[in-house]
């Protein structure tokens, strides 16, 4: 039996610094995509604290067939140690409101690998609704789905 719950949106951010080329930093995002997945894309300005510029990037994907190819393309890109990671870090990684997160390195994912990163990351979250009665987790739902997309 397969998992209850179905990825249904996507989100992709990350900071662009000063030094950064901000089209590098969406080739970075775009890697992280299957071919032909359809995103809305944004940047977002705004001054820090101290006059300073942050710069914001954020990719949206909202259909399910395309988040559920890319959640696959993400999970099947780590390697069995960030899998294991993430498996072990999952209770952490879910929200109340089934929304899992992950950090990917930047400068990684510009070569096109997918790998975990907490300093100066890509940040993804997927948002899934379930199919299951109340009272089953969402945490272990998740569980389950990653292991059905598994290769």
């Amino acid at each position: 039996m397969g998992s209850p719950v179905q990825a249904f949106s996507a989100t992709i951010s990350t900071i662009i610094h000063a030094t950064e080329d901000p089209a590098k930093v969406a080739q970075a995002i775009r890697s992280l995509l299957p071919t032909e997945t359809p995103v809305d894309e944004k940047v977002n300005k705004a001054k820090g604290h101290h006059g300073n510029e942050i710069v914001t990037m954020v990719f949206t994907i909202r259909k399910p067939k395309f988040v559920g190819d890319f959640l696959r393309s993400i999970w099947n890109g780590l390697s069995l140690l960030d899998r294991t990671g993430v498996f072990s870090s999952l209770s952490s990684r879910v929200d109340h409101s089934g929304t899992l997160f992950l950090r990917i390195d930047k400068q990684e994912a510009l070569g096109g690998k997918v790998r975990l990163q907490d300093t100066d990351p890509i940040k993804i979250a997927i948002s899934f609704r379930t199919m299951s009665p109340k009272g089953y987790g969402f945490v272990d739902n998740i569980r389950r789905k990653l292991e059905e997309i598994q290769d």
